[in-house]
């Protein structure tokens, strides 16, 4: 059978290689032919009747990169419906199921970085053996693109090591080295470069039982699962506590990752328990939130600042800060003078996603309020103090001194809005321009012609609703 992104060779001792190599690409990455073609070699092994086993391994310098963001990002703009969104998810998913129940040992030969799908690739493997070189990172970071892993992480994870310790790896992102991945129980042998491969083909040769632990009867999640159990109930509700204070309910996908992990682990099919997975993981890929943060703080990133762009727009992006720094103080005040509690401007803004209010920030908490007026509803505060931020923004891109892709990733990395954004222009553009200059007008008819947009930004939205 002829693959793309990877090769089928059986060796003299009867152990057949998997070699992945995606073509087009200096590190494997995973695309849709490999979510494909793993689930086709995987039925390839199994009907091979010379093959004893296989070895799973890269045919490039790393290991696995995990998925193109470019792709995953693009996801947001195709407005595919749930069901799609589902089926769309499924492939990867139910070709790694395929190689762990193929019913011949799989061992995997890691002999660099395995992040994100990568790492779930490994995960569905019988056994892991490790490059020991405390340069490789391993881990789920999806959480901190707006995802979840979506390709088994959460299920296989938190059997192999308990939900505790799972649960807290995938809410952080965090990358182990193979010393730590071997501590967790991530990993199960590390060994030099000259032998990894070796002390996986011995491995498989030597393997009498090619059976992932959840299939077998009687297997218990470490540590104990279901919301019923003492030990598993107080977690959940501890972890979901933390996550509501530390995300403030602006990012979704930490809450369902521990939907996915708590939900997924009191079934005792892996299969049922995947699909709770993908119904999750699929969810996200419909949410803004994810294109926004993998668009301004990943592709973006490494951007320079004004790139090709003429000197001034340059300057625009160091000065834009302070210009959003003083529009969203303003505000702060002018909602103090008002009568509306320092309090609860401040408190709304840290709601909204800002790491300190506006009036904290001005070192002026409780010095402005004013006797009398009604307090408004949240919303209104939320929307005028990110509002005033966009429009400040506008200005600079009406003249400009910068482009949208400079404003979202100064905005967020220097300045510091919130990330689930994307920046003022993502905030902007994901609303889209005409239902951001009607909810300007509106806060400009209670509040002031400052929320008015100019005949600029007006013309914009009747060109395109959409910045990008």
């Amino acid at each position: 059978m002829a693959f793309t992104t990877l090769r089928y060779e059986l060796a003299d001792s009867g152990v057949a290689h998997i070699v992945i190599d995606v073509s087009g690409h200096k590190h494997n990455v995973i695309t849709p032919e490999l979510h494909r073609e793993i689930g086709e070699v995987a039925r390839q092994l199994a009907a091979d009747d010379n093959a004893r086993g296989a070895v799973l391994r890269s045919g490039k310098a790393t290991f696995m990169a995990g998925g193109d963001l470019k792709r995953i990002a693009a996801y947001y703009e195709q407005r595919r419906s749930a069901r799609q969104a589902y089926e769309e998810s499924r492939p990867f998913t139910e070709s790694l199921r395929a190689l762990e129940t193929c019913g011949k040992p799989v061992a995997v030969a890691i002999n660099g970085t395995a992040l994100g799908g990568g790492l779930e690739l490994a995960l569905a493997c019988h056994h892991r053996v490790c490059l020991a070189d405390e340069r490789i990172q391993l881990g789920l970071p999806e959480v901190t693109l707006g995802l979840i892993p979506g390709a088994g992480g959460t299920q296989r994870l938190p059997r192999m090591i308990g939900i505790r310790k799972a649960a807290g790896l995938i809410l952080s992102g965090k990358r182990l080295n193979p010393a730590e991945a071997l501590e967790t129980g991530i990993v199960d042998e590390l060994v030099p470069a000259e032998q990894l491969v070796a002390a996986a083909e011995q491995w498989v040769l030597g393997c009498d039982d090619a059976t992932q632990p959840w299939d077998r009867r009687g297997f218990r999640v470490p540590g104990g699962a279901g919301i019923s159990d003492p030990r598993v109930g107080g977690l959940f509700i501890q972890l979901t506590a933390e996550v509501s204070a530390e995300h403030r309910h602006n990012y979704p996908a930490p809450i369902a990752a521990l939907r996915a992990v708590f939900n997924g682990t009191t079934l005792g099919s892996m299969d049922a328990a995947l699909k709770v997975e993908t119904r999750e993981f699929s969810a996200l890929t419909r949410d803004p939130v994810a294109r926004n943060i993998i668009r301004t703080l990943f592709i973006n990133r490494g951007k320079t600042p004004g790139e090709g762009e003429p000197a001034e727009a340059g300057e625009g992006a160091a000065r834009l800060c302070e210009a959003l720094r003083e529009a969203y103080i303003d505000e702060g005040r002018r909602m103090a003078r008002e009568g509306i509690p320092a309090a609860l401007i401040d408190n709304v803004a840290f709601g909204a996603g800002m790491p300190t209010g506006p009036l904290a920030l001005a070192g002026e908490t409780g010095t402005l309020d004013a006797p009398g007026g009604a307090t408004p509803a949240t919303g209104d505060i939320r929307e005028r103090l990110l509002c005033i931020q966009a429009l400040a923004a506008a200005q600079y891109w009406a003249q400009g001194l910068i482009d949208p892709v400079d404003a979202d990733r100064v905005s967020v990395l220097e300045w510091s809005f919130p990330s689930y954004t994307g920046g003022v222009m993502s905030y902007m553009d994901t609303l889209g321009l005409s239902a951001f200059t009607a909810r300007c007008d509106a806060l400009a008819d209670r509040y002031g012609d400052r929320f008015r947009p100019g005949a600029w930004l007006r013309d914009k939205a009747r060109e395109g609703d959409r910045i990008y």
